[in-house]
């Protein structure tokens, strides 16, 4: 017993004497406490949202934002924003929505222990902003005497959809959709447009629509004149924004004779049976003079000094084109024909050019000037015997054109008075002055007893096309612009002109043609562009 209460004494003893040092529990992670802020800045594809991590639950947040979608409860596997990490207050911004579409959004918080989700709200994106289509309206092509083509392309729907779209035409401006129409599909894009029905020789207004919930919108203007059968020819040159590219149009749809690398213009168009020919200079490093047939491109002449090209003539198989070379010194007048070079000088003058060839029967025509550096000489040639023209005053004259009806030689030119240049024809050698203030007349074609000439009278700056027949002068324009008539063709009773008119405030030309005084525009005035001849046939 004794031995007993011993061992009860050694353990209180020993019990009383020891420490206990508890080792304390590790602190437990959970996922972060956020809470949803409200919504504001509604608008019909994006919101402002954001959140508020009030808890990190003890490890770092490590993403943060708001999601959403058009179900309740959404979470990160749907749409998200990132909104940095940490805790606090922060701001989330949303973007693609649906307009009128009901959304669910939450924020979320995620650290280690995993993602949490704040209160859901829920708000409907605004409805989208409608507006009229924007179009606009394809030039109109293929014109003959009953129909035409054109179009439109659709650029914008307005934010509802397009149901109808085309294009209407009338003879007066601003046409509308109520009237004349086609009908041509819907939806946004390009289209293109069958217009039927035209009465010929009447000119047209042309526009593309397009229709919405909103309403009908309308393209740019065009307007073109249905021929007779007839098909119309005009040369010239469209500006690209960087360089003259040649071009014909034919009934007003154009055809480039050159790829726009650089300067090139056609100065004159000649139809012979199905073949279209057309005269010109360009190119680089150098001015070639250019006989195109068909759109394929010769050069006439590949001296590096240049040459030019001004009018071209067909007399069955041979090809005739007048113009000059540059032989380094001076332009020497030059014909080819059919490639083969012919030179042309008077006495001591020797340099100039040829501005028109006309071939008669089996004789020769062909106008220009030549000058001794002093006076220069408006001169006609016939089968290379020269005719002057002009007397030489100060200033000196040019011939232009040159046309024969039967035993009759007419060319038109000017002559200058010592202060300016005056229109003039001559018969045979005979001049008539065409006006008595400062003019130029470039072009000059004989129907039965009718002498018609084109050219331009100034008064000031302003040059007013004009076409003169028998002398009597009629303006095509309205002397506010600048335009000249570069040349004139008579087919039947109708009288077609080639020329352009300038625009007032940039001084870029828009190339036009004239039937019977009804003016068409063969461009848009974006760029600089005339029309220098024109052939009907």
């Amino acid at each position: 017993m004794k031995t007993f209460y011993s061992l009860i004494l050694i353990s209180i003893l020993f019990s009383g004497c020891s420490k206990t040092n508890p080792t304390p529990a590790n602190p437990t992670v959970t996922p972060p406490v956020v809470t949803t802020n409200s919504i504001t800045s509604i608008t019909s594809t994006g919101a402002a949202a954001g959140g508020n991590v009030t808890s990190t639950g003890g490890a770092t947040v490590s993403a943060r934002g708001v999601c959403w979608g058009i179900s309740a409860n959404p979470t990160i596997a749907n749409n998200t924003t990132a909104d940095g990490n940490g805790s606090g207050t922060y701001s989330s911004s949303i973007s693609g929505l649906i307009p009128s579409t009901l959304y669910y959004l939450r924020a979320y918080a995620t650290n280690s222990a995993g993602t949490s989700y704040g209160n859901e709200v829920s708000f409907t994106s605004s409805g989208a902003t409608l507006a009229l289509p924007t179009l606009t309206t394809t030039a109109p092509g293929s014109v003959t005497a009953t129909t035409a083509t054109s179009g439109g392309t659709i650029l914008t729907d307005g934010g509802a959809a397009i149901t109808s779209r085309g294009v209407c035409w009338s003879v007066s401006a601003n046409p509308v959709a109520s009237g004349n129409h086609t009908t041509d599909g819907s939806g946004t894009g390009t289209f293109t447009s069958s217009i039927s029905g035209l009465v010929s020789s009447t000119t047209y207004y042309v526009r593309a629509y397009a229709t919405n919930s909103v309403g009908t919108a309308y393209g740019n203007e065009y307007n073109f004149t249905t021929n007779t059968g007839t098909d119309v020819y005009v040369a010239g040159h469209e500006n690209n924004g960087t360089s003259r590219v040649a071009k014909i149009w034919k009934n007003g749809v154009a055809t480039s004779l050159s790829n726009g690398s650089f300067d090139v213009t056609a100065e004159d168009v000649f139809i012979n049976g199905t073949d279209v020919y057309a005269a010109g200079h360009g190119g680089g490093p150098f001015m070639y003079a250019k006989l195109w047939k068909n759109g394929v491109e010769t050069n006439l002449s590949t001296v590096a000094s240049g040459s030019r090209a001004y009018s071209v003539y067909v007399s069955g198989a041979d090809v005739y084109v007048a113009g000059f070379i540059n032989n380094g010194t001076n332009n020497i007048p030059t014909l080819w024909k059919n490639g083969v070079v012919s030179s042309f000088t008077f006495g001591a003058y020797f340099t100039g050019t040829l501005n028109s060839v006309y071939v008669s029967g089996t004789d020769v025509y062909v106008a220009g000037q030549l000058s001794n550096g002093v006076t220069t000489y408006a001169i006609v040639w016939k089968n290379g015997t020269p005719t002057v023209l002009s007397t030489g005053t100060t200033g000196g004259a040019n011939a232009s054109s040159v046309y024969v009806s039967g035993s009759d030689v007419y060319v038109a030119g000017y002559e200058s008075n010592g202060s300016f240049s005056i229109a003039k024809v001559w018969k045979n050698g005979a001049a008539t002055s065409l006006s008595g203030i400062s003019s130029t007349a470039y072009s000059v074609y004989v129907s039965g007893s009718d002498v018609y000439v084109a050219g331009s009278e100034n008064t000031g700056p302003i040059g007013t096309a004009k076409i003169w027949k028998n002398g009597v002068g009629t303006s095509l324009s309205n002397g506010i612009t600048n335009t000249e008539a570069e040349s004139v063709y008579i087919f039947g009773t109708d009288v077609y002109v080639a020329g352009y008119d300038s625009d007032a405030s940039t001084g870029k030309r828009t190339a036009k043609a004239w039937k019977n005084g009804v003016v068409t525009s063969l461009t848009n005035g974006s760029f600089d562009a005339i029309g220098t001849s024109v052939f009907v046939k």
